[in-house]
This record gives C-alpha cells, structure tokens and sequence, in this order.
C-alpha cells in the first residue's frame, strides 16, 4: 500500500475484517504482516481512502475473496476499536461477522496460511480478548453455530448492532 502524506501530519487508516463462521469454526489467516494486534489474524484489509455507503463492506468482500477464496454472506458490524501505532498514526479496525456461503478455501500469495479453527482452540494459539468479544456478539447477533447436520434459520427483523435491520433471506 502507497500512501503520501505530508512531513509531520498524521493520518488515519480503517482497518476492515470478517470473522468468518462454518459450522461451529472460524477462519483465520496467517498473514505476511499482521494486521491486527494478537497472534490469530483474521482476512481482512487496510484502507486509507474517504468512505462512502458500503465502501467497508465492498473492499472487505473483495478482500475474502482475493486471499482465500471465499464468498459470505450479509455482514454485521460486531466489533471495533482503536490503536495508536508506533509512529503516531491512528487505525481504526471494525470487525464484521458473517456466515460462510461458498467457495473453497484456498489461500492465495496475499497470506502464509488460512484454516478453520474451533474458538476453544483459539487460546492456545494466542487469540487476543477482542476476538473473543467479538465472537460472542456475532453469536449474540445471529445466533450459535448451528448443530451438526441442521440449517440455523436467522430470525427475520433481528436488528443488527448499527441498527439496520436484517432482511428475510
């Protein structure tokens, strides 16, 4: 990623992620950098660009599948926060859970790795507490996993956490 800036201005970045669920497992990747604090990552991207309507949501759609090869479903803000960085810029990093719709995970050159993991197998691998919360209000959200060999239907009018409403599949 370029980016100019002028001699001591500061400037801001979105940082924009997708909690990813199949079944009773998350996705996370292995990046080349790491984007977020902690040691598990989740696919997402960094953007440094004025935002318009959906502009998050579209760059992040993009961002699945151009490293792991995945499509997903409607998107739930369900976490954010904000870090300094060590130069003195600011990132923002919103986080959106989704559903798992199609595709076959094949992490390209744009990451080291990708797989699906069981959040009790997220610890021992030194998920962060933010990753943790944001599990529980996607799940808050949309609903648990769905058990094995059954279809969770998502309740028709449920409001997301920005307020919008979710639209009957």
């Amino acid at each position: 990623m370029t980016r100019v800036i002028a001699a001591h201005s500061l400037y801001y970045q979105v940082g924009v992620f997708a909690l990813v669920r199949h079944k009773d497992t998350y996705l996370v990747v292995q990046p080349h950098d790491a984007l977020l604090p902690g040691a598990v990552q989740l696919p997402g991207v960094l953007m440094s660009t004025a935002s318009g309507a959906g502009l998050a949501e579209l760059g992040l759609r993009r961002t699945l599948l151009a490293q792991v090869g995945l499509s997903v479903g409607s998107l739930s803000l369900v976490s954010s926060f904000a870090v300094r960085l060590p130069e003195g810029d600011s990132r923002l990093s919103l986080i959106f859970g989704s559903e798992y719709v199609s595709g076959i995970l094949n992490p390209t050159a744009e990451v080291r790795g990708a797989d699906w993991t069981q959040p009790g197998q997220l610890r021992g691998l030194g998920a962060p507490e933010w990753l943790f919360a944001a599990i529980r209000e996607f799940e808050a959200v949309v609903g648990a996993a769905p058990e094995e060999g059954t279809e969770r239907v998502r309740k028709p009018g449920l409001m997301g956490l920005l307020g919008r409403k979710s639209l009957p599949e």
